[in-house]
């Protein structure tokens, strides 16, 4: 017997076009609707929780709770193409409390502190669609690009994170200079292992003498052994490619004095779905 309340239940709020547009999902982490149009749901008070849990928040899995609640279609949040983030959150924070958002900024002519409405409808609007199908040359070798999913950033995120803060406490550390200057290296040079692999992994496919070469391992071998000036061609189109995906500032007068300036919209999960916030 069907729920008689079931009518009742909550109902898409808006529907959205993904950045990605459906490409870089595997068959079974995406179900494609006939216009590549998704319906996006508010969130239940479970989702409220989730959102302001500390632990699901650090390692991901709360983002990817909601998104499965909120955004049925996508089945598998974990593999989601990162450029594709920010409209799906954006798209839940409207679903779950309207276009209009409050945010805080300090002027910096005479630093007084306002409270200002953003619309979060123009917000998403001006998201970009990356160019991943440019494709770079060097030489005999053709690069083409990939976005990497939710999971490796998440898992490069949290890599980051955890060898920032053992640099941070080295310095305070009881233990020899000798020793502290040999961990030091040693998280640095993780560091710089960690952005080789996350470049590594927006990689797709390496053309070489007529072969597509796609084995991440043997791309993310190539990353670390290749000469430098490949390596910062590589580097510099993927910041290009990264710039589509960027937030634009936001433009506000202030109330006090007049004086316009731009203030970045950041989109902090920790805050972001705060009513009001």
């Amino acid at each position: 017997m069907s729920n008689p309340l079931q009518r009742y239940f909550r109902q898409p709020a808006i529907y959205i076009k993904l950045p990605s547009d459906g490409k870089f999902y595997t068959p079974q982490s995406l179900e494609i609707t006939a216009n590549r149009e998704f319906p996006v749901f508010p969130m239940t008070a479970m989702d409220e929780i989730s959102m302001r849990t500390a632990d699901g928040l650090f390692n991901g899995q709360s983002v990817v709770n909601v998104i499965k609640s909120c955004v049925p279609n996508i089945l598998d949040p974990w593999q989601m193409p990162e450029i594709d983030m920010d409209t799906v959150l954006v798209a839940i924070r409207i679903a779950s409390y309207g276009s209009d958002m409050d945010i805080s900024t300090v002027c910096p002519a005479c630093e007084a502190e306002g409270s200002y409405s953003v619309n979060l409808h123009t917000i998403m609007d001006n998201f970009k669609q990356p160019d991943f199908d440019s494709t770079i040359v060097d030489g005999d070798l053709e690069f083409y690009f990939k976005p990497i999913s939710y999971q490796q950033r998440n898992e490069n995120s949290i890599a980051q994170f955890e060898d920032q803060k053992l640099v941070q406490a080295i310095p305070d550390a009881d233990i020899p200079e000798e020793e502290k200057l040999k961990l030091i290296n040693q998280a640095f040079y993780k560091l710089g292992k960690l952005s080789m692999d996350s470049m590594a992994e927006s990689i797709a496919a390496i053309k070489a003498d007529g072969d597509l070469v796609t084995d991440q391992e043997y791309i993310k071998d190539f990353v670390q052994n290749c000469k430098s000036k490949t390596y910062n061609a590589i580097r510099d189109h993927m910041s290009e490619i990264r710039k589509d995906q960027q937030v634009q500032p936001l433009h506000i007068t202030c109330d006090e004095c007049q004086h316009q300036y731009e203030t970045p919209f950041i989109l902090d999960q920790a805050n972001f779905f705060v009513l009001n916030s």
